[in-house]
């Protein structure tokens, strides 16, 4: 009987399991395949517009006055006047009055320096008057010098026929001796005279020169305005005594600023591969103060000599125009500026983030995706500028997508 069992039990379990096995797969749900619906790819798309368009480059800068100068006095003294507009941020006109120095010493040099002069003059005009009495003197000297060699003649041909003594001719040889060395003395003496003349002429420039440098000092001892503009930095008060050279204020132009920004190296090359070059190109600034916008227009006046080793950038400067709202502005504010760029033919501007692998673009047709190639003419912060297999009015899509590819099914947003 236990032997029965032994060889039963397990034919029993393994049959039982193949009946429930058999169960199972008799009663097992049946899965219908599902259809697999094509994703549709949400994406942003601009129109393609073909024209000429400019590449202006949007740049931040700073405004800059075009003259902004220390006025330092030009002589030293005690600060005996000061204008009453003579404060910090006041509005001087050219030609206003800051400060006046004492000018007692300095007019006291210059009447020194008059006198001196006239004395001169009048050295001059002695000098002068001797020389024409000189002159005329020689004239009469050589006047009796032809008379006495007319009369050595008549004695030597009167000798020689016997008529007068040897002594007479020998008397007349003597006067004319003496009637020359009279007139080489009277040419000696003008001699002397010419040179004497000329030193008195080399004394009175040197002096003129000492009367206009006194005069310039005198003149200097007031210390007005070069030009129109806003003073800053005032150091200088009555009764302070101050010496040449020594810093008064700070005048800022007011009637023209100019507006200082950098090009990156990539824009500096865009530019100066132009026929246009950089020098010259118009500009639009605009300043935000508070809810008020200021804009002013102006031209690229010049470069800076070197690129900046710390931005690796060109520093332009470009003056601006002036207008009714030129007196605003005010150094170191904070501008926005729109440099003109180079002029481009026949192109379309789209996002960067239209431009696939650097020379394709993906243009929506009935809902699909076709890969169209491009050329980039030129960059622009975020924005490229193209031509190629693109069409007016084509869309063109500006998202980003990883999976993008031709036949692509997507719906614009």
């Amino acid at each position: 009987m236990k032997l029965v069992l032994k060889i039963l039990l397990p034919l029993l379990i393994l049959g039982a399991g193949a009946a429930l096995t058999a169960y199972l797969v008799a009663t097992k749900p049946v899965i219908e395949p599902e259809i697999v619906e094509e994703r549709i790819w949400t994406v942003a798309a601009i129109p393609i517009v073909i024209k000429d368009q400019s590449v202006d480059l949007n740049l931040y800068g700073s405004l800059k006055a075009v003259r902004d100068v220390e006025l330092r006095s030009l002589v030293g003294g005690e600060v005996i006047e000061v204008s009453d507009n003579f404060r910090e941020g006041a509005l001087l006109n050219k030609g206003d009055l800051l400060v006046r120095v004492d000018s007692f010493e300095f007019e006291a040099k210059l009447n020194e320096s008059k006198a001196s002069l006239l004395e001169a003059q009048a050295r001059l005009n002695e000098l002068l008057a001797l020389q024409k009495s000189e002159v005329t003197a020689l004239e009469r000297e050589r006047e009796v010098l032809e008379r006495e060699i007319r009369n050595v003649e008549r004695s030597d041909s009167l000798a020689k026929r016997g008529n007068i003594s040897i002594k007479s001719l020998d008397d007349a040889r003597s006067a004319l001796s003496r009637q020359r060395l009279t007139v080489e003395l009277r040419e000696a003496q003008l001699d002397i005279i010419k040179p004497r003349i000329s030193q008195q002429r080399a004394v009175i420039d040197r002096i003129e020169v000492g009367v206009r440098r006194a005069e310039r000092d005198v003149t200097n001892t007031s210390l007005r305005a070069p030009f129109r503009g806003y003073l800053t930095e005032v150091s200088a008060e009555f009764g302070k005594n101050i010496g040449a050279s020594d810093k008064v204020a700070r005048l800022i132009d007011a009637a023209q600023m100019e507006a200082r920004f950098l090009l990156s190296d990539s824009q500096f090359g865009l530019l100066l591969g132009s026929s246009a070059g950089i020098v010259g190109r118009p500009v639009t600034v605009s300043w935000l103060s508070g809810d008020s916008e200021l804009v002013f227009n102006g031209q690229v006046a010049r470069l800076s000599p070197e690129i900046s080793s710390e931005t690796g950038g060109v520093e332009v400067f470009a003056v601006l125009e002036a207008n009714e709202y030129t007196p605003l502005l005010r150094p170191g504010a904070f501008v926005e500026v729109v440099l003109s760029g180079n002029r481009y033919s026949s192109v379309a501007k789209l996002p960067d983030s239209g431009i696939y692998e650097d020379a394709k673009v993906y243009v929506v047709k009935e809902g699909r995706l076709e890969p169209r190639m491009i050329d980039i003419v030129a960059r622009n912060g975020g924005e490229v500028f193209v031509r190629g297999d693109i069409n007016e009015g084509e869309l063109v899509v500006t998202s980003r997508l990883p999976e993008i590819g031709p036949n692509l099914k997507v719906e614009i947003r």
